[in-house]
């Protein structure tokens, strides 16, 4: 099974958060201000900037302010708020590393993406089919004895 990339869904999931909740998206904007981070999932780095009105994606890593690391499984329990994003750090299944400021700045503004998602008609079926993913990804890994 083909993966989308993560950059994919982070993409999808900045465009319909503007276009179906622009408040919400709004609120996350203002909520980065005027930073990069670097997001990394199972290897895949997504670099995300924001000047505190609108966010979008760089083609590559310039000034991240925060980097994160984890994997597309721990995006799902944050996303179906099975643990926080404190807790998956205490459990070592997310690296987060910034300065203290910044890394509140990220949490506010991840926060804020999460709850216009919960809101948005098209999270459903975009998170069913990240899910899904999720779930090939791991089938496909257990059946090559990884």
């Amino acid at each position: 099974m083909t993966r989308v990339p993560f950059r994919g869904w982070v993409d999808r999931g900045l465009r319909t958060l503007r276009g179906e909740l622009p408040w919400a998206y709004t609120r996350m904007a203002a909520a980065l201000g005027a930073r990069e981070v670097t997001i990394t999932v199972d290897g895949e780095v997504t670099p995300v900037a924001s000047d505190g009105a609108r966010v979008w994606l760089r083609d590559a890593p310039e000034a991240p302010v925060v980097t994160l690391t984890t994997s597309r499984r721990e995006i799902v329990a944050l996303v179906d708020a099975e643990r926080s994003l404190v807790t998956s750090v205490v459990l070592g299944e997310t690296v987060l590393r910034g300065r203290v400021d910044d890394l509140a700045a990220f949490h506010d503004g991840l926060l804020e993406f999460l709850r216009g998602a919960v809101r948005s008609p098209s999270f459903p079926w975009m998170m069913d089919a990240f899910r899904r993913d999720v779930v090939s990804t791991n089938a496909e890994r257990e059946a090559a004895g990884r």
